[in-house]
């Protein structure tokens, strides 16, 4: 068997041998004994830092996956699912099995809230089951769906008509809607790679709160923006801190950190028409289309 990690706070149940006999008038098995498999429980809890309740029918679901291979898709081993009562802290229990913990593998905790199968939170980090350490797991809110119908095409939206547009006048018109989604074009004056299953790489920028989320190739993505400081060039833009989801994708993670480290060194951005520029000094590093 497999050596297994010994430092972990777990709830081990121990192997039973079980006599199987016939009651009644049924057919007795003779001397049999079946041998029933270890599992061990990994004990811990999710919290957010919001002050608000859940609203009913949320859900929450800890998985315990094997995140070992860094070109592909997490492997779920197990998992638990149950309704939250109250407020955060939320105690959780996860059952695996010893047998299938393999010590050259790594394992991480993902947690999740949902609402009628919609995210609501997500944790970002990775959390390691078998560190010993007690388990707190700190989730992330996801910004709420937007509204992602495509614009009504402008009239005189021609290239030519686009490049003459004045900038403020094409930021009133593309904040008009609410939050629009923003598809990657080029990156790096090439066009747009695509992400895990062939998904677009996309943008959101909600300007009621400065947050920013999208698709990054492989993960979700969230955090925040500023428009502190001068540009010659456009409109000043700078990214914070980004969290993401924790999949591991056989496709997309080099879209992803070509398109993550160019949002960290954005400066500026331009809105013309329906065609989204970001900047970094004068030159052009990415354009998006709304969707």
């Amino acid at each position: 068997m497999t050596k297994i990690y010994s430092n972990f706070r777990t709830l081990l149940i121990a192997p039973m041998l079980l006599a199987v006999a016939a009651c009644g008038g049924g057919e007795e098995e003779a001397g049999g004994t079946q041998e029933v498999e270890a599992v061990s429980t990994i004990i811990g809890e999710v919290f957010y830092r919001e002050r608000m309740m859940l609203p009913p029918g949320a859900e929450v679901e800890i998985q315990l996956q094997d995140v070992s291979k860094a070109d592909a898709l997490a492997t779920v081993m197990t998992s638990v699912m149950f309704t939250p009562e109250g407020g955060p802290p939320y105690p959780f229990a996860i059952e695996y099995k010893p047998a299938d913990i393999d010590e050259r593998m790594r394992y991480s905790l993902r947690a999740t809230i949902t609402v009628e199968d919609q995210l609501m939170f997500t944790s970002t980090e990775f959390i390691d089951p078998f560190s010993g350490e007690d388990i707190s797991i700190m989730l992330q809110r996801v910004p709420e769906p937007v509204d992602r119908s495509p614009m009504s095409p402008q009239p005189d939206s021609t290239d030519e008509a686009l490049a003459a547009a004045p900038v403020d006048k094409a930021e009133e018109t593309a904040q008009s809607n609410d939050s629009p989604a923003w598809v990657l074009e080029t990156l790096a004056g090439e066009p747009a790679p695509t992400g895990a299953g062939g998904k677009a790489i996309d943008l959101v920028l909600n300007a009621a709160d400065n947050s920013v989320s999208g698709f990054s190739g492989c993960n979700r993505y969230t955090g925040s923006f500023s428009n502190e400081g001068k540009s010659a060039s456009g409109t000043p833009l700078k990214f914070g801190p980004l969290a993401g989801t924790m999949m591991a994708c056989a496709e997309g993670d080099v879209a992803e950190r070509a398109y993550l480290q160019t949002l960290g060194g954005v400066d500026a951005y331009r809105i013309r028409g329906s065609t989204l520029a970001l900047l970094k000094g004068s030159e052009v590093v990415a354009t998006f289309k709304l969707r």
